[in-house]
């Protein structure tokens, strides 16, 4: 069975206000998940290394905490989208390795929100518990849990898969050609760097870079946009 099959699908394209509304989600997507990333490291507490501060911090702001957290896992699902458009924009030029970097940014954001499931299971932990000394050793054994590791483990895939579009990007020109090592530095900053504030520079910066993503998408086009889904 082949598309000829279907004349009457061939006749009928989307109408040009779908296109715009799939073109400008996928925009919107590039610009809010990284803001979303951005305000959950900003209302959570820094973590300083140890969970006996962490759970005096989550004790003494825990409905921000709670809030950052939830954010977070909203970043999460977000991405998932964002991923998909920043492949597409580069798919054209490379579809096999595009899809690929795709599908590994978007499942270790996946994993990212279970992740994140975990500390809202801790800020339950924190408000339930009123013994601090009890809170802590519930808390450390919340995180020393195999089914926690479970789920950080393929959170690696999330910058895989983003290291891979941002080369991808470099190499294709879709895009300015600053976000690709601008998107490589945050990671290095997040996953290599000693200061205590690198998760919020590291959003910081892919808040900046994917705005410049998002901009190369606005310039595609509606029309444009739906036809690289077949490239």
């Amino acid at each position: 069975m082949t598309a000829t099959d279907f004349p009457l699908a061939q006749q009928m394209p989307s109408s040009p206000w779908w296109l715009r509304v799939r073109h400008g989600f996928s925009v919107g997507a590039l610009v809010v998940a990284p803001l979303l990333g951005l305000a959950w490291s900003l209302l959570v507490p820094i973590f300083r290394g140890s969970l006996d501060v962490e759970v005096t911090n989550v004790a003494a702001r825990h409905a921000p905490f709670v809030t950052g957290t939830y954010l977070g896992v909203l970043m999460s699902f977000a991405m998932i989208p964002a991923a998909m458009a920043w492949g597409r924009l580069v798919r054209p030029a490379a579809p096999v390795v595009s899809d690929v970097a795709t599908f590994l940014c978007a499942a270790g954001a996946c994993f990212h929100g279970g992740v994140l499931v975990f500390q809202l299971a801790e800020a339950s932990v924190v408000a339930g518990v009123h013994d601090h000394g009890a809170a802590v050793q519930a808390v450390t054994h919340l995180f020393d849990t195999s089914a926690f590791f479970l789920v950080l483990a393929p959170f690696i895939l999330f910058y895989v898969g983003l290291a891979a579009l941002a080369v991808i990007l470099f190499v294709q020109r879709a895009a300015d050609r600053w976000i690709a090592p601008f998107v490589l530095v945050a990671i290095a900053v997040e996953l290599a760097s000693p200061l205590p504030f690198k998760a919020r520079l590291f959003f910081a910066m892919l808040t900046i870079a994917f705005a410049g993503v998002a901009r190369a998408v606005w310039q595609v086009g509606a029309e444009d946009w739906a036809a690289r889904a077949a490239a």
